[in-house]
């Protein structure tokens, strides 16, 4: 396996730092003992059915991603002779992963601020929802952002392709909303080169850090060691995700007008019809800059909303 995470996991962009601890955690502790050539399928689907019963589906899933292709390399070098997982797909192993669908109304984004008093989160964190809700940012790109690569005086963040899924540069161009929430944030961090630094100020803050303290607060039953304020943060419409808050302001984008295509380069997402990829280079950066705007005038009147009643609050129609 050495081998094979040397050629193969390395050049993923985490350098196959998250498939290797699941494999550590779940397939070495109970296979690791066990001749290549020994292995048999009902062996390998054994493990995977235990991360299924323990309810990580998804966990299990990228497991066997993983493992089917360390044995197609393992076979393509005469490892083994056959594939012990051959034929079988993700359905049969996890199950079918649905796409969430889950965003916040508007009334949850009033929600929102309401319940984050009580949530006892760090003020960086707070500040960072509002962020990733304003500029539809992952939380990744968040966490990773330096201030050398924000320019708040002409209202622009640039986002490197090392920071980003698709390894594509971006740029986000700050709603004056956005803005106040950075230069918020400046006065808590602007001494480290990361707008969220760790505790120690010598990297950014752990790339799980946010999603953990949300989790935390809108779950049922506390874990020890944790936060006691368990479900804080649990919204109306149900449980949510800072991924969820990127969905939530493309979906504010389109309810305010915005159109499809101008969304899909705010969220800087790759143009999948490859011959639209190569000849439409028009970047629409006039239109982007006015989809962030008309989001950011949005959540500002929405958050100065609270106990007026000349501001019509209204739910998100499920988009086709």
């Amino acid at each position: 396996m050495t081998q094979w995470t040397k050629a193969e996991l390395a050049r993923r962009k985490d350098g196959g730092s998250e498939s290797m601890r699941a494999i550590e955690k779940d397939i070495l502790p109970v296979l690791g003992e066990v001749a290549l050539v020994d292995l048999k399928r009902a062996m390998v689907v054994d493990v995977l059915d235990k991360v299924v019963e323990r309810g990580a589906r998804v966990m299990a899933n990228h497991l066997f991603s993983d493992l089917r292709q360390f044995f197609n390399y393992a076979v393509a070098r005469d490892w083994v002779e056959a594939h012990p997982l051959a034929g079988l797909t993700k359905e049969k192993i996890g199950g079918r992963e649905k796409a969430r669908e889950r965003y916040l109304s508007e009334e949850e984004i009033i929600e929102l601020k309401q319940r984050l008093p009580a949530a006892n989160l760090l003020h960086t964190t707070e500040l960072a929802i509002w962020i990733m809700l304003s500029t539809c940012c992952r939380v990744g790109e968040l966490s990773q952002s330096r201030w050398e690569h924000l320019d708040l005086d002409q209202g622009s963040w640039f986002i490197p392709g090392s920071n980003t899924k698709n390894a594509k540069d971006h740029n986000v161009f700050l709603s004056d909303f956005a803005k106040a929430q950075f230069l918020a944030l400046k006065t808590l961090t602007g001494d480290s080169a990361w707008c969220l630094p760790a505790r120690d100020d010598q990297g950014h803050v752990c790339l799980k850090s946010i999603t953990k303290q949300i989790k935390d607060r809108v779950r049922d039953e506390p874990l020890s060691n944790r936060t006691k304020a368990t479900g804080a943060l649990l919204l109306s419409g149900g449980a949510w995700t800072p991924h969820d808050l990127r969905r939530t302001g493309a979906t504010m984008m389109g309810e305010l007008g915005v159109i499809g295509e101008v969304i899909e380069r705010c969220l800087n997402h790759v143009e999948q019809n490859k011959l639209k990829r190569i000849y439409q280079r028009h970047e629409l950066k006039a239109e982007q800059r006015d989809a962030w705007r008309r989001l950011g005038d949005r959540l500002a009147l929405l958050l100065a909303a609270e106990g007026q009643e000349n501001v019509v609050v209204g739910r998100f129609a499920k988009r086709a």
